[in-house]
């Protein structure tokens, strides 16, 4: 069979490779080549020729490492040194095969602001001015909102030998339609069908409008329900509920009242809940104060005055700032970081900080526990179900009935065990993320309390003297401080 030839640019190829394997691919007297055992890498050891009158040439070489099988990625120049030189009896790497390159996945480029930073403005005295927020984005019918970078494909790779090694294209990402946007003609972009208010969930963009309360939320209004954002100009009345899409905006006080929003929650004047106040947000809670209420944000929770015997909650950081930045009583717990002038009181007060596992990480994990307990059992069920009627197969006829009842019973199984599959990978990295929460810390500016207790991630502490302007952390399962670091790492 002929052997396969080589062009001018599988010849200019140089680097360093793997390791080789102890097969000898070729062995002429004068020259030895060997392969790695992966195939992206080949050597070759001279011997002093038997005459010496007889010189090899570049030819001379080529050909022993085309009777070798190397055929891609030979580097002549190296070559040409190791016969100019007369290096001899040294194996000398002089072909490189070409590593596969994955592909660039897609992208999804927003020509809007996704997240927008809650940084109201604050004087030199720490009055916060809730006036100039800027936290809703608007756009107009037509704009762009989005657009799909397509993934890019791989470029193939090439063994020393010439086989071609096959490279990953890139993902594709989904940017699905919601409500009040549409696609171009060619799926890539996506705009705006109306003038509103933009809102990203996961992998959907929808355009929501803005509703206006001019008053209070309470007898004049009843409840609110709404599909896009509100803005309340006055206060929340006690047993009411405002719930919307999009964010929530209060100008008034808020009560022992409800407030969900599925984007972020501005409360201008605070909230004094009497035990019974919820706030929920998917994305930030910004307060003047908080008072005897609950709060859960997925994201962040900022107070600009205080935050009193209250049960709060945050994916990522709680941050008291002004001039008082008092935490006080109650619970509070954080994802990442709790942040703070003064942690507790001189009363000794009881208040509980937590940063590394959230509440609403604590419950997730239940839950799916208990789902995927409910799925096993459902799953054993159906499999024993299964292999009784299987067994009664064998043996004779199954009637329409139970052949109806056999097929179900698979698809059932087929339906349960992906769930539980779905679950158990649920369950693990959430266990994960509570497991590696040890960096999580918090900070106080000014002093922490006797009374306070201190809990991250797996450690705990009870405080039983002031501490003043610290920082503390999880250090190999015990609760340790340093200086407070003004600003998170």
């Amino acid at each position: 069979m002929e052997k396969p030839k080589i062009s001018e640019k599988d010849l200019v190829h140089s680097g360093t490779g793997d390791e080789y394997g102890v097969e000898k691919i070729a062995d002429a007297p004068s020259v030895q080549v060997k392969i790695s055992k992966d195939e992206m890498s080949a050597t070759l050891t001279l011997f002093p020729p038997p005459e010496k009158d007889k010189n090899f040439s570049l030819e001379d070489i080529i050909i022993e490492l085309n009777n070798a099988g190397v055929v891609y990625g030979i580097d002549t120049n190296k070559i040409k040194e190791m016969l100019e030189k007369g290096i001899f009896n040294t194996p000398i790497e002089i072909a490189k095969g070409l590593e596969p390159k994955a592909g660039e996945d897609g992208k999804i480029i927003y020509h809007i602001e996704i997240h927008k930073e809650l940084k109201p403005k604050i004087d030199k005295d720490g009055r916060v001015d809730f006036h100039d927020l800027g936290f809703i984005t608007n756009v107009t019918k037509g704009q762009l909102l989005a657009e799909i970078v397509p993934p890019e494909k791989g470029s193939p790779g090439k063994t020393v030998t010439g086989k071609t090694i096959p490279a990953k294209d890139g993902k594709q990402v989904k940017l699905r339609q919601g409500k009040n946007v549409v696609f171009s003609e060619d799926g890539k972009k996506i705009f705006s069908a109306i003038d509103g208010h933009p809102v990203i969930d996961g992998d959907k963009v929808s355009v929501l409008p803005v509703m206006e309360i001019r008053g209070d939320v309470g007898p004049s209004t009843g409840n609110i329900d709404f599909v896009g954002s509100v803005k309340i100009y006055g206060n929340v009345k006690s047993g009411y509920k405002v719930k919307a899409e999009g964010d929530i905006e209060v100008e008034g006080y808020v009560e022992a009242a409800e407030i969900i929003s599925g984007g972020k929650v501005v409360l201008k004047r605070g909230i004094r809940g009497m035990g019974k106040g919820v706030v929920k947000a998917a994305q930030d809670i910004v307060a003047k104060f908080v008072e005897n209420s609950t709060l859960i944000a997925g994201r962040n929770i900022i107070a600009h005055e205080a935050i009193m015997h209250s049960l709060v909650s945050a994916g990522s950081r709680i941050e008291v700032r002004g001039k008082k930045g008092l935490l006080v009583g109650g619970t509070v717990r954080a994802g990442e970081e709790i942040k703070a002038k003064v942690i507790g009181s001189p009363m000794a007060t009881f208040t509980e900080v937590e940063v590394g596992v959230t509440l609403e990480q604590k419950r997730k994990l239940l839950e799916i526990s208990e789902e995927l307990e409910n799925v096993e059992s459902a799953l054993s069920k159906a499999r024993k179900a299964i292999e009784i009627l299987e067994k009664q197969k064998n043996k004779e006829d199954l009637s329409k009935d139970k052949l109806d009842m056999l097929r179900r019973l698979k698809e059932s199984e087929m339906i349960l065990d992906e769930k539980r599959k779905v679950l158990q990978e649920e369950k693990e990295k959430l266990a994960l993320i509570m497991q590696n929460s040890t960096t999580a810390k918090i900070s106080v500016y000014d002093a922490v309390f006797p009374g306070v207790t201190i809990i991250i991630a797996n450690a705990s502490m009870k405080l039983k003297d002031k501490i003043e302007h610290a920082t503390f952390y999880n250090y190999e399962g015990q609760i340790k401080f340093r200086p407070y670091e003004s600003e998170s790492r």
